[in-house]
């Protein structure tokens, strides 16, 4: 019966695929070529979002909006210095024992290449020419190069980024003016709560993520000071700043406590140290952020790991930190359109569960056998 089914084919446009690929094609290589300019205005942007609630907060008490926009900066400043003041001392007492920790670190990449050549017949690897090969590769490759680009860009955009914020959240309203003049009359008000909602989920988003690296920080440090690692709160709170790159950072901020305690203790404590961490990432994947960013800006893992990759490939690190909040907020524009709302769906939740459509219709999943033995 099944073949007797008579299915409408799909239409298909060469003139409009043309246009797709070279629209992407060229916006990949705009974004590119802009990053210098894009990536410290998303930044701040993103920080706008979240000073805003704040800013809003003292225009109420009657504070005027650019005395109430640098109260903002002062308190943000006040924690940031917070922050460099702990991880500072932090960092002083390890830099203190790096001679120590550097020999230990000499002597078991010694033991590796002694088993090495232990299992590799007819060779000859020693610590001389490993290090000599290493210091070829770093002086060759464009790695140097590229870390003073990215420190240069760094502090470029240190400078650039509060410029921003401060005018993004001065000019808010005529921006805003501004925008809904670019849309039809009849669909500002629809317009109007886009914007909204683009906020409200930049802000969600950037608070939730700032909540959920305060409660890894905590929750990752306590595990080291049970464990027993040295500066347990710098190497906590350092996994949980990390964490902001998802999966790749996770990995990095639960290796650097590990080789710690494998070079300071014992293999087993750094077993330990990876357990505790690979916990706390299972309690903050599957309860913290559903509950605290939530499913209707939280992104499905496979869009999660593709704004991951396309990220670092256009933007490098920044990309890395910025598409994850980008793709939440395309998210929530596609949901507003209803050509796009396949993408949104796509994006979301829509594609871990089990429901299909078939036919136009609903697809009920069978019953398990077991269900039906015990009925």
């Amino acid at each position: 019966m099944e073949n007797n089914l008579q299915f409408t084919k799909l239409p298909f446009s060469v003139e409009t695929a043309f246009y797709i690929v070279a629209f992407l094609v060229l916006f990949v290589f705009a974004i590119i070529e802009a990053k210098g300019l894009l990536i410290p205005f998303t930044y701040s942007v993103l920080i706008s979002f979240i000073l805003y609630p704040m800013c809003k907060f003292f225009e109420k008490k009657g504070i005027p909006r650019i005395l109430s926009i640098l109260i903002c900066f002062f308190i943000v400043i006040l924690g940031l210095f917070g922050l460099f003041y702990f991880f500072s001392t932090q960092v002083v007492s390890i830099v203190r024992e790096f001679e120590d920790f550097r020999g230990k670190l000499l002597g078991l990449v010694h033991q590796g290449i002694e088993q090495y050549n232990k299992i590799v017949p007819n060779s000859k690897l020693d610590d001389e020419s490993l290090l000599k090969k290493a210091q070829t590769w770093l002086t060759e490759s464009s790695l140097l190069s590229g870390t003073l680009n990215q420190t240069s860009n760094f502090f470029s955009g240190l400078i650039l980024v509060p410029i921003y914020v401060f005018l993004l959240l001065l000019y808010r309203t005529g921006i805003r003016k501004v925008l809904l003049r670019f849309v039809h009359t009849d669909y500002r008000v629809a317009f109007t709560h886009l914007l909204a909602d683009v906020q409200q989920v930049g802000q969600k988003y950037i608070g939730g993520l700032i909540t959920i690296i305060f409660i890894i920080g905590l929750l990752d440090s306590i595990a080291l000071w049970i464990i027993g690692v040295d500066s347990p709160f710098f190497f906590g709170f350092l996994a949980a700043c990390l964490a902001i790159i998802p999966y790749v950072g996770t990995g990095v901020g639960a290796l650097l406590p590990a080789l710690y305690a494998l070079m300071n203790h014992s293999p087993t404590m750094a077993l330990y140290v990876l357990i505790a961490f690979w916990a706390v990432q299972f309690v903050e994947g599957n309860f913290l952020t559903p509950k605290i960013i939530g499913g209707e800006v939280s992104l499905n893992p496979l869009a999660a790991i593709l704004s991951l990759v396309t990220g670092g490939f256009v933007w490098g690190v920044s990309g890395m930190v910025l598409f994850i909040p980008l793709a939440a907020i395309l998210k929530i524009v596609c949901q507003n359109y209803k050509e796009l709302e396949p993408i949104s769906g796509l994006m979301g939740d829509e594609i871990t569960q089990g429901d299909e459509i078939i036919k136009g219709k609903e697809h009920t999943p069978r019953k398990p056998f077991w269900k039906k033995l015990f009925k």
